[in-house]
């Protein structure tokens, strides 16, 4: 979505040198990214649902590059949308929470994910942006990496190199705040929705987010499947 973009990726994509292409999947006539010469594959947000094909039928083209690219073997992040349909490819269920989950929110991460070297860098807790009324299933085979009280799976990872995380890491101050203007005047009380006076008051909080991003982008870019080993 054009209120949904790279945000902190797009700094730490400048900062190591690595060249973005962006496909706007909801443009007319979108030319689909050629996969055979990427090294990594992010699924980023938005507010549409797995299942909407009919209103947002290019999400048929964007599943089928999402399947493409797991078959290929390069890494793959998927965020909240993203992160839902990635878990989607790989055989899990995706449908309403229990509860809807926008603003700031904790993040508690597994025990044996923080064993992980993708992970190893992340504390227990992370303080984390939220922005989903849908979430998923653990994939089948997948490692549960991450929860929240009203999300039983925050996180996850399929194999070594395919990452799903319900959260906004990606999102910085300019994220934030478009995404408040466009949809924050759609937000409705409940025990797990701030309003926008709330999200705007603790956007100084994704000033953080790089520590826990930037690790994770790099260990799934550079790290092999067989430097995994761990016990």
């Amino acid at each position: 979505m054009p209120d949904e973009g790279p945000g902190h990726i797009a700094t730490w994509a400048a900062a190591r040198g690595h060249a973005l292409h962006i496909t706007s999947w909801y443009v007319p006539d979108v030319v689909a990214p050629d996969l055979t010469s990427a090294d990594f594959l992010i699924v980023l947000g938005g507010a549409m649902g797995v299942h909407d094909e009919a209103e947002c039928p290019w999400l048929r083209q964007e599943k089928a590059a999402i399947k493409q690219a797991l078959s290929t073997g390069i890494p793959v992040l998927g965020l909240c949308l993203g992160s839902q349909l990635v878990a989607q490819q790989l055989g899990a269920t995706v449908g309403r929470n229990a509860q809807p989950e926008v603003g700031f929110w904790p993040v508690q991460f597994t025990a044996e994910a923080r064993r992980h070297p993708l992970f190893q860098h992340v504390p227990e807790f992370i303080p984390a942006l939220h922005w989903h009324y849908d979430a998923f299933t653990l994939p089948p085979g997948a490692q549960l990496v991450a929860y929240s009280p009203p999300t039983n799976c925050q996180g996850f990872l399929w194999g070594e190199r395919v990452v799903g995380l319900q959260f906004h890491p990606e999102a910085d101050a300019e994220w934030c705040e478009a995404i408040v203007q466009a949809e924050g005047h759609l937000l409705e009380p409940a025990a797990f929705v701030q309003d926008a006076a709330a999200i705007r008051g603790q956007v100084t909080t994704l000033e953080n987010s790089p520590a826990f991003l930037f690790p994770l982008l790099d260990g799934m870019l550079t790290t092999t499947a067989a430097a995994l080993n761990y016990r």
